[in-house]
């Protein structure tokens, strides 16, 4: 049986370490856009008052709003 060399051993080892902070990484990309969509007031608080009425005025004519995700 061959044993592994050093190196191939070296770049697995790092080719893991990657991978473990790249699915770390994306998780708290993910956690923290989840966290916005539970601060509906704080967005709202942000918007200046012209913008607040031309988003409430298709909601009020029952008219179809787009939403898009993870805007702040």
């Amino acid at each position: 049986m061959r044993f592994l060399s050093k190196s191939l051993l070296l770049k697995a080892g790092l080719i893991t370490i990657g991978a473990c902070v790249g699915a770390t990484a994306m998780h708290a990309w993910q956690a923290q856009a989840n966290k916005g969509e539970h601060r509906p007031a704080a967005a709202a608080a942000s918007m200046s008052t012209i913008i607040q009425e031309l988003h409430k005025g298709p909601h009020a004519d029952k008219l179809p709003a787009q939403v898009i995700e993870g805007y702040n």
